[in-house]
């Protein structure tokens, strides 16, 4: 009796051992694997950094590159307000994640601000509130959109825009030309653009202005001293695209405001001469400080007027 009880005592034994030996097993190769199976993410907020604030820059795959040289000027102060800054973008075209839900993200990480670029002043996503309790203050930049609670909008002035354009047109058209500026639109932002452009060229009696709704393939342009101007992101995509099948590259030169995945690809094919966009980086520099002026004063400035930059394919090659 005693030997059958020594017996199961040593199995019970046995089994308790193994147990435990394969309990520590899993747990230590989860611990000495986890840091280098964990798909590392340059982004991810780390509580750990002895940092008082979590500021998330996001917005759709199309806007990647502008963002990604936001989030360059946006942590060139991170430090100074004690601020972790994180990027938030999808990885791949393939990724079709809305704005919509790429906000909602933020707003569970619980984020003090979020920096975002909206694409249309017609898009309206949800306002914010963190779980806590307070609203998450937003900055916006691309379009304005009346319709949304930021604390400011960092964008361009339209007037000045138009001037510079303007002087780019000139730069492109040293003995004179033609000019046609596309635009389908009758909202006042256009109309004060185009305003500017035609103010700014019309003392140039070399030069001749004209304002077409689109490029259609009937459109006709003689000699070579063209320029087509694009005022939108969208129309400088589909006018590259058109005028590249319709005319031969020496007859025409397209300025287009813009500066996503799509814009860069096609001013490095020479199907756009030059792109006119914001300057991002200061855009970040900016955003920091005007999160950080609402948080310690209550208001921040709501309209803020961004730098503008300018690249020419030909300085590409």
């Amino acid at each position: 009796m005693e030997k059958k009880t020594a017996r199961q005592l040593k199995y019970v034994l046995l089994i308790v051992s193994f147990t435990a030996l394969l309990v520590f097993s899993i747990v230590f190769f989860a611990a000495f694997l986890s840091p280098h199976t964990r798909p590392q993410n340059q982004n991810e907020y780390n509580p750990s950094d002895n940092c008082l604030y979590h500021v998330i820059i996001t917005g759709t795959y199309e806007n990647q590159s502008f963002l990604s040289d936001v989030y360059k000027g946006a942590s060139k102060l991170a430090g100074a307000y004690k601020t972790v800054v994180d990027l938030h973008v999808p990885k791949s075209q393939a990724d079709t994640e809305s704005l919509q839900s790429l906000l909602d993200y933020c707003s569970f990480l619980n984020a003090d601000g979020i920096i975002f670029y909206l694409d249309s002043s017609d898009e309206t996503p949800v306002l914010l509130r963190r779980q806590d309790g307070p609203s998450i203050p937003i900055i916006t930049t691309g379009q304005f959109s009346p319709n949304i609670q930021q604390i400011s909008y960092i964008g361009t002035n339209n007037w000045e825009l138009g001037k510079k354009i303007a002087d780019e047109t000139s730069y492109f058209l040293p003995v004179g030309g033609n000019v046609y500026i596309i635009s389908d639109s009758n909202d006042i932002n256009s109309n004060t653009l185009i305003s500017s452009i035609q103010s700014a060229l019309g003392d140039n009696q070399t030069i001749t202005t004209k304002v077409i709704e689109k490029v259609t393939p009937d459109l006709t342009i003689e000699g070579r001293d063209n320029i087509f101007i694009s005022l939108t992101e969208d129309d400088t995509i589909v006018s590259a695209q058109l005028l590249s099948e319709m005319f031969d590259s020496f007859r025409y030169k397209l300025i287009g405001i813009g500066g996503n995945e799509v814009c860069q690809l096609y001013l490095q094919k020479g199907w756009i001469g030059e792109l006119v966009s914001l300057d991002p980086e200061k855009i970040g520099e900016t955003a920091i400080r005007e999160l950080f002026e609402y948080r310690s004063k209550g208001y921040a400035n709501s309209y803020v007027t961004a730098d503008v930059k300018t690249i020419r394919s030909e300085d590409l090659r």
